[in-house]
């Protein structure tokens, strides 16, 4: 451990916590389409914690690059980080990363202006959305062919775990219902009118006794 650079500790700290955080917030996402937590975690909550997962597995992600530009072994240039497949130590590995940042940028960013986007804020967040699907297999690739000890069995039983969540996540939204859209109470102008119709069906009714 002493011959071991605290730039690959930190490095590689830094890179485990972002792939956890990341599947995190994949499971988080797919839970928000279904009932299985209930009460105990209703979706304003379950939004809640998949946004603040979401932005902090990008710190961990800046992070994470920002260590390896100051690495003194493999030594990175910021267009090496940004720029997929022209790194000098496993460029394919390094590519899945840079890739599995670009798809989280774009709907972390339109996420936090989607109100302000007015009517096409909508349609841009699903579009970014589904852009940021691909992260998590991208992300993973990348943990799995640049991790130097991505094969220990820690490493194995993390990943295996990591996956089997997503997976039984993914069948817990195929058969349990998606949560019921809140009833929307009506408005004091629609109140009145359904009033006054009663009122009116009430009036008819008692007027047709009276002449009956």
């Amino acid at each position: 451990m002493a011959d071991i650079p605290w730039t690959w500790l930190a490095i590689r700290g830094t890179g485990l916590t972002a792939w956890a955080l990341l599947t995190a917030v994949v499971i988080w996402g797919i839970l928000l389409r279904t009932r299985l937590l209930g009460r105990l975690a209703p979706p304003k909550k379950l939004l809640e914690a998949h946004r603040w997962l979401g932005a902090t597995a990008l710190a961990f992600l800046a992070l994470h690059l920002l260590l390896l530009l100051i690495d003194p072994v493999v030594q990175f240039s910021v267009a090496q980080l940004l720029i997929p497949g022209i790194a000098p130590w496993e460029p394919v590995a390094v590519a899945f990363g840079v890739l599995a940042v670009y798809a989280l940028i774009p709907v972390s960013i339109v996420g936090r202006i989607r109100t302000r986007l007015g009517k096409s804020g909508n349609t841009w967040f699903k579009r970014t959305h589904l852009v940021s699907y691909a992260a998590w297999p991208l992300a993973t690739a990348h943990y799995v062919m640049a991790g130097t000890d991505a094969l220990a069995m820690w490493s194995l039983a993390l990943l295996g775990a990591g996956t089997a969540l997503i997976v039984l996540a993914l069948l817990v939204r195929g058969f349990v219902p998606p949560p019921a859209p809140p009833a929307r109470k009506p408005s004091a102008k629609a109140a009145s009118a359904v009033k006054a119709q009663e009122g009116g069906a009430a009036q008819e009714r008692e007027a047709s006794l009276t002449s009956a």
